[in-house]
């Protein structure tokens, strides 16, 4: 269809829940980092309801609910729970400077929420109906430390809360966010009139601009009075070149003069606003958080894992949570999911030159075995390495990169009730050398059993298992083949009779060597001198005997210590179900306290061989040379791109013939991407790929969203309504019209020109049925009715309803 052209414009990247929303260049507007979603927390119990559910995770502020997921850090959401009783307590003697205002709060149920990321907020937030009195704030602009790096969005987020349930409620005629009170007639002379909405260009010598169209009049009050106040405090010092697009007046010194009505209203000590800063620092009461692991798990003095990540520097850590394959850095920060496993997916390794991630996965068709996979970390290119149609139980590459060990069941316990009788099956360990098995997958194949050797087997009535591999990371200058450790496990799966013991041998199949019995699940140190077990053993080879590391301070059982670089922590894991991960130092000593990490799942943790440093400053895109030519490709009639922001995908530009090669990009490189977010896509250029590429998302599964200043149109409203579920927030705009076409006389038509009947209109009409749209032919000739190819038709609230658009 026809593209209808339409100023651009910049907004932040999640509707608001209340009016206000962030400010300037601070946290709450600028990107976030590329992260997965973590994985999703064991379902509550049913007596919650969906918020507590969702966020489970409290704390209170004099009665003012903070709630947060469980993959938020603890010490964030306690840093936004003391920057809330600053707020309410500034001269911090336990008790509200204002308790008009925390009556008010309390008795709307005003709530600050929080999750790590914008993504992951998103997804929490899924299902649960917004509520005026609601404030989000996100982990990743939540600085609880050194906050001199960036600015704390959380002076921000609380304050928005505070006055827009509070005090605009307890004082209207004062704080009221509406035209007519004090500050709103203030914000008027600082903005230069009286603006319901946004106007194109401000008036010279204004110094409030903000400019967020999704932000009405009662949004703008909120905005401005955090501006002044915090700008009084002293927060804003230093921040001019960053924020004075919006703002101007920066200091206190500046607010006094130039806007002499806002610094009277705000240091009034009739309302009792604060007088100092918040630093996060609040000493009027202790405050704890409920629903985190009942453990030390906030390590309060952030020891344990600030010195873990600053003694192995960029070194990372790769799990799963048996569905997706992610990588982390040793305090749990840096969380970037690696590659969709799902249904069920485990026992990942490393390659020696930390490039790939292996991992086993049942990945495919229902009743897929396990196959052997490999994952680039820097691409996130997926490679299937196997076919063999029996599960894979572990595999993994050694030190030299010379060999692949795999380790293969008999059978595919994914068929029927095979995997309730695992006693039925018995495992091989497999070998084959690296080169050749990457000449098959450079060929596009994969390997089968009959490309590699066996290293160790038994006979089938034996009923050996033979699994859980793993490399030692050295080797010694004695020109031997590389060593391996593996279990062998008798009558597996049977816990009253089976036993398992731990071997090491050769990659050539020499010097098989029972190291010790009634020991599973071998890990190897850095140094290859120790070599841990499941029960948090180790063997000592200098000392020629088995020794234990001991861990305080966490209630759950422990297992499976893999030790860190430098040789001084480990990660574990911690619980059974859902296990988490923990970390404490490599000790022996009974006072040795340990700590869990927040927010992740982990099975199997793994550290990278050697450090890696990728780029993390920018997000992924597909069809831009970067996030910010991707986020103006509409503005300068760019072909349509994609940002990657964990399971979403934010769209931007114009649909044209390259729309099916950059869809079929993001679906390749981006498996975790579930949601097509639609920003600004004005229209196609290109009907026949705009339609194919539309019908790939659709036949991959992929939903669709609207967020509140999302403007689309024409080929735009096509691509949307691929997505096998529909979100529209409230404020997008959808544009349809008609599309043209040259008469013979060489004269421009529309659409609706044609006769019904006519074949040009058969192939949106047959997309509509194909994408199971709601009354495909009726809704088509709509489209086409509504308004002529030179023209637009914003569809209003019910025709939205009407079509079906949202589903």
């Amino acid at each position: 269809m026809y593209i209808v052209r339409k100023n651009s414009f910049l907004a932040i990247t999640i509707s608001c829940l209340i009016g206000a929303c962030g400010g300037g260049n601070s946290a709450s507007t600028s990107e976030t980092k590329t992260t997965p979603s973590v994985p999703t927390p064991t379902p509550a119990p049913s007596q919650k309801t969906p918020l507590e559910s969702a966020f489970p995770v409290s704390t209170n502020i004099f009665g003012i609910t903070i709630r947060a997921t469980s993959s938020t850090k603890p010490d964030k959401v306690l840093h936004a729970a003391k920057v809330m009783a600053e707020y309410l307590d500034n001269n911090e003697d336990g008790t509200a400077d204002n308790p008009l205002i925390v009556e008010q709060m309390v008795n709307a149920g005003a709530t600050l929420l929080m999750a790590p990321t914008e993504a992951s907020f998103e997804e929490a937030a899924e299902g649960i109906e917004q509520q005026d009195v609601f404030q989000p704030l996100f982990g990743d602009e939540t600085i609880p430390d050194d906050q001199s790096t960036r600015f704390d969005a959380t002076l921000e987020e609380v304050l928005h809360l505070i006055t827009h349930v509070g005090y605009s409620k307890v004082y209207p005629e004062i704080f009221g966010e509406n035209t007519g009170s004090a500050i709103a007639q203030a914000m008027d002379i600082a903005r230069g009139g009286q603006f319901e909405t946004i106007p194109q260009v401000y008036p010279e010598g204004a110094w409030y601009t903000y400019d967020d169209r999704t932000c009405d009049y009662s949004c703008m009050v909120t905005e401005y009075t955090y501006w002044g106040l915090t700008s009084i405090l002293g927060a804003q010092v230093g921040r001019l070149d960053e924020i004075q697009n919006e703002w101007t007046l920066n200091t206190a010194e500046k607010v006094k003069s130039k806007d002499a009505e806002l610094y009277s209203i705000l240091t009034n000590d009739s309302y009792r606003l604060a007088n100092t800063l918040p630093n996060g620092d609040y000493q009027g009461f202790e405050i704890t958080l409920s629903g985190t692991n009942k453990t030390p798990a906030v390590d309060s003095s952030h020891e344990i894992l600030q010195s873990v990540v600053s003694s192995n520097p960029n070194y990372k850590i790769a799990y799963t949570d048996e569905s997706y394959v992610y990588m982390m850095s040793p305090d749990g920060s840096n969380i970037t999911m690696l590659a969709d496993g799902s249904p069920i997916a485990g026992y990942v390794s490393w390659g020696p030159d930390a490039k790939f991630v292996y991992f086993a996965s049942a990945k495919g068709e229902a009743e897929s075995a396990w196959e052997a996979f490999r994952v680039n970390v820097e691409s996130k290119e997926l490679t299937k390495l196997t076919d063999f149609g029996k599960d894979v139980r572990s595999l993994g590459v050694s030190p030299d990169g010379d060999y692949l060990a795999v380790s293969v069941m008999s059978g595919n316990s994914n068929i029927g009730d095979n995997n309730d009788n695992l006693t039925q099956f018995n495992t091989d360990l497999y070998i084959v050398d690296m080169r050749s098995a990457q000449e098959l997958w450079d060929s596009g194949r994969t390997l089968s059993l009959s490309d590699m050797d066996i290293l160790v087997s038994s006979p089938a009535n034996e009923q050996f298992w033979y699994e859980e591999i793993n490399w030692r990371p050295t080797q010694d200058n004695d020109g031997k083949a590389p060593i391996l450790a593996y279990t062998q496990t008798w009558r597996y799966d049977e816990d009253d009779v089976s036993y398992t013991n731990v071997f090491t041998i050769r990659a050539d199949g020499s010097d098989k060597t029972l190291l010790i019995e009634n020991k599973d699940q071998p890990i190897w140190d850095f140094e290859g001198s120790k070599l841990s077990f499941l029960d948090m053993s180790f063997y000592d080879f200098d000392a020629g005997s088995v020794r234990r590391w001991q861990v305080t301070g966490i209630d759950e059982d422990i297992a499976a210590p893999a030790l860190s670089p430098d040789g001084g922590f480990m990660i574990f894991e911690v619980g059974d179900g859902s296990r988490k991960a923990g970390m404490a130092r490599a000790s022996e000593a009974i006072n040795n306290h340990g700590v869990i990490i927040g927010g992740v799942n982990v099975y199997e943790p793994r550290w990278s061989p050697q450090p890696i440093e990728l780029n993390t400053s920018s997000k992924t895109v597909i069809g831009a040379i970067n996030a910010n030519q991707c986020k103006k490709a509409a503005e300068l009639d760019k072909p349509a791109c994609f940002i990657i922001n964990g399971r979403h995908a934010e769209m931007n530009g114009v649909i044209g013939p390259n729309i099916v090669e950059t869809v079929s990009q993001l679906l390749k490189d981006q498996p975790q991407v579930k949601t097509i977010v639609l920003n600004q896509v004005p229209g196609s250029e290109d009907d026949v790929s705009n339609l194919m590429a539309a019908k790939m998302i659709h036949d991959a599964g992929l939903s669709t969203e609207l967020l509140a200043h999302s403007d689309i149109a024409s080929g735009g409203v096509d691509f949307f309504i691929a997505g096998v579920s529909r979100k529209i927030a409230s404020g997008a705009k959808l544009g349809v019209h008609a599309w043209g076409y040259e008469d013979a006389n060489g004269h421009l038509r529309s659409a609706n020109d044609l006769p019904r009947d006519h074949q040009e209109h058969r192939r949106y009409i047959e997309f509509y049925e194909y994408v199971k749209q709601h009354s495909p032919k009726d809704f088509y000739f709509y489209t086409i009715d509504a308004a002529s190819f030179d023209d637009i038709h914003y569809m209003t609230e019910d025709e939205l309803i009407q079509w079906n658009i949202a589903r």
